[in-house]
């Protein structure tokens, strides 16, 4: 039984970021350009997006709450969106991520608004600048999105990073 017990040193730095005190909060934006997919067509666009990250499980699982504004053909969408991450801290300058979450998409377009409801799937990682709270995040992102048909979207997105 003692020995299949880790010890108090152990259980603390088990799975430990390497900025956990630091990290606990991250808040950024990213912009970059978007490709959507549907019915044989392709569209290219742009946009920017803000989210806050919070640890849910140190070291474990974030959430991460966000909204963004981007333009494709004669349509502005404004995705909300509530991701789950998984962080992957390799060391203290690169800490990749993977996640997935619900995605509500509001488009405003000259023949009509309307929402549409998906998934969103994002792989990417923060390069921090040193020690410090800077940092630039590069993300790639997935979204099927459900309406009268499927539509398909991919966005690489950068950004400036600020953890606290």
């Amino acid at each position: 039984m003692f020995l299949a017990t880790p010890t108090a040193h152990a259980q603390k730095h088990f799975h430990r970021s390497p900025h956990l005190d630091e990290t606990a909060n991250i808040t950024g934006f990213k912009a970059g350009p978007v490709a959507q997919f549907t019915q044989g067509k392709g569209y290219i666009g742009g946009g920017i997006s803000v989210y806050y990250e919070r640890n849910l499980i140190a070291g474990w699982l974030e959430i991460e709450p966000a909204i963004a504004v981007f333009w494709v053909e004669d349509e502005i969408v404004v995705p909300i969106e509530v991701l789950l991450k998984k962080p992957f801290h390799a060391n203290h300058v690169i800490n990749p991520y993977a996640g997935f979450g619900p995605e509500l998409a509001l488009i405003f377009a000259p023949h009509g608004n309307r929402a549409r409801f998906g998934l969103k799937f994002v792989g990417g990682s923060y390069f921090w600048f040193r020690e410090g709270p800077w940092g630039v995040d590069l993300e790639i992102a997935y979204v099927l999105l459900f309406d009268d048909h499927t539509v398909h979207e991919f966005a690489l997105e950068t950004g400036f990073a600020f953890r606290f």
